[in-house]
């Protein structure tokens, strides 16, 4: 059978590494490079299950990102289903904690600190996607 002209804008699901024990499923992945789009982002979506620190310390980047909180009942998606830590500050020091219960999206504009991220509880998975606009993917002030 011959390729077909337009197999190059579909991509099976490209996965990456878990960095957490606590994530313990497949992480699907895709990345918009050069060959897919080359609209200079990276995607990410974690089911988290049970509580943990996913970022220990506050950190910033220089490139854009969007952390989104998303219920993982499919008939309820905006039900969060869990208590999230999240700390946020515009200088690295003055630190503030946000207590997050619905489903929740987060804008993190460059240089902005973040972290600690703290699952708190967990009644029911749910999912954590990270949106980047960066080629790679590098931390700063950790």
């Amino acid at each position: 059978m011959a390729e077909l002209k337009t197999a190059k804008y579909v991509k099976e699901t490209i996965r990456r590494p878990s960095h957490h024990k606590e994530i313990t499923g497949p992480i699907p992945m895709l990345t918009s490079g050069e060959d897919y789009g080359n609209m200079g982002f990276n995607m990410y979506w974690e089911g988290i299950s049970e509580p943990f620190v996913h970022a220990p310390k506050p950190h910033a980047h220089d490139f854009p990102q969007y952390l989104i909180f998303l219920g993982g009942d499919v008939n309820n998606l905006t039900d969060l289903g869990a208590e999230i830590e999240l700390t946020l500050s515009e200088d690295g020091v003055n630190l503030e904690k946000h207590i997050i219960t619905k489903s929740t999206t987060v804008y993190l504009p460059p240089g902005l600190y973040h972290g600690p991220l703290i699952y708190k509880s967990v009644t029911r998975p749910f999912m954590f996607i990270d949106l980047y606009f960066a080629k790679d993917y590098a931390r700063k002030g950790q």
